[in-house]
């Protein structure tokens, strides 16, 4: 049984996107977005961010975040003025400008995923797709959706039972219950960080804690898979033109999903400005309201606003990690803001009685190597490292 690793050097690889970006890095993501025709847009809210910063003694907001700033860094640091506002039960004026901005950021990062990926379905992961027989799986850290779009067309996955974890409902043109199907004929895809078709209500804070506002249990999933005309979503701001398993900044709202009822002697009030540079949609605009379910990338990550869908599907990774026989690694660093993916690779090593064969392909792939070797106890002889970009040409045949 083998396993794909794939990080942000898998979704590098995709250079088939109509806007001509591929997808950012933590540096050059505002600069990325400048250059995705969805920055112009009214609609793509950003002055809950750019007020945070001025907020916060930034001068010119707009500049500061073209300078090559580290976005990850940044989310960090507006997650933890968040969380110590919501501890110390600071003015709720104080709080908003921070929550506002850590909102705004991860519709942002969805949004410019959602253009970039926008196009034609993706070669290298195509190539991946056509290696997996129904004993493999991909294990991801990437929001993006260009490995599940492969995998519907290369394979018998599907949407309704390929996550490892069974949505409550799919929107397809209308929300609908998940099929019915045996998955043992597919291979499997573990997404560690959520993903940008994945839909979740807002956060709120109840009684010092985060709380999502819609009243199921928290681990509970909605997928989005397609859409060829307007849905109810925030302010009726539907935007067409999307290929499957992408959307518009706004996904669809939560139909037949009860809302969160206020605590006793508080009601809920929602209210939304209107102003002149910014128009009004025009689909409707019932149901609750949604927003992407991603684990942004800071240090300290949410995984329990979700309930247990999270810990479950990282107990499903750690054991397909434990079990493989092969495991290909494309494109991912260990980066720092992910503590738990050490943890991950450490559990799963410990419970093994054999040692896997490990495929590194990377165009800088010696710290990764290297961690394999003296923390992981991978020998030489069962480590192939391969210094060079993944794209629709490697050849994935040679290396399994």
């Amino acid at each position: 049984m083998r396993v794909f690793l794939l990080g942000a050097g898998a979704s590098k690889s995709y250079g088939q996107s109509p806007s001509g970006q591929r997808m950012p890095i933590a540096r050059d993501f505002f600069q990325t977005f400048d250059k995705l025709e969805i920055s112009a847009n009214p609609w793509v809210l950003q002055e809950g961010l750019l007020g945070y910063l001025l907020h916060n003694g930034v001068r010119d907001p707009h500049a500061y975040l073209r300078t090559g700033v580290d976005i990850e860094a940044l989310h960090s640091k507006i997650e933890e003025a968040r969380e110590k506002a919501i501890r110390e039960n600071r003015d709720f004026i104080d709080f908003m400008i921070e929550n506002r901005a850590y909102v705004e950021l991860i519709f942002i990062f969805a949004s410019v995923i959602n253009e970039i990926q926008n196009g034609p379905i993706s070669n290298p992961h195509l190539s991946i797709a056509r290696h997996l027989t129904p004993d493999d799986a991909v294990i991801t850290f990437n929001w993006d959706t260009l490995m599940d779009r492969a995998l519907a067309e290369g394979t018998a996955w599907r949407i309704d039972f390929g996550y490892g974890v069974t949505p409550r409902a799919i929107f397809s043109d209308g929300w609908r219950a998940p099929r019915q199907a045996d998955g043992a004929n597919a291979p499997k895809l573990l997404k560690l960080h959520g993903s940008t078709n994945w839909i979740t209500a807002y956060p709120l804070v109840e009684g010092g804690q985060t709380v999502l506002t819609h009243d199921l249990d928290p681990g509970t999933l909605h997928i989005f898979e397609s859409a060829t005309e307007p849905y109810p979503c925030w302010a009726g701001r539907y935007m067409h033109g999307y290929q499957p398993f992408s959307y518009g900044y706004y996904p669809p709202n939560l139909l037949e999903v009860p809302g969160r009822a206020a605590p006793e002697g508080h009601m809920i009030l929602s209210v939304r400005p209107k102003v002149p540079w910014r128009p009004e949609g025009t689909a409707p605009n019932d149901g609750l309201v949604s927003m992407p379910l991603i684990i942004p990338p800071v240090q300290n990550k949410t995984y329990d606003l979700f309930g247990s869908l999270f810990s479950t599907l990282w107990t499903s990774a750690e054991d397909l990690l434990a079990a493989a026989d092969q495991i290909i690694i494309i494109g991912y660093s260990f980066p720092i803001t992910d503590r738990q993916s050490n943890s991950l690779f450490t559990k799963a090593f410990m419970r093994r009685s054999s040692m896997p064969r490990i495929v590194i392909i990377d165009p800088a792939p010696e710290r990764v190597a290297e961690k394999f070797r003296s923390e992981f106890g991978i020998a030489d002889t069962h480590l192939l490292v391969l210094k060079e970009y993944f794209s629709g040409e490697f050849d994935l045949a040679a290396v399994l």
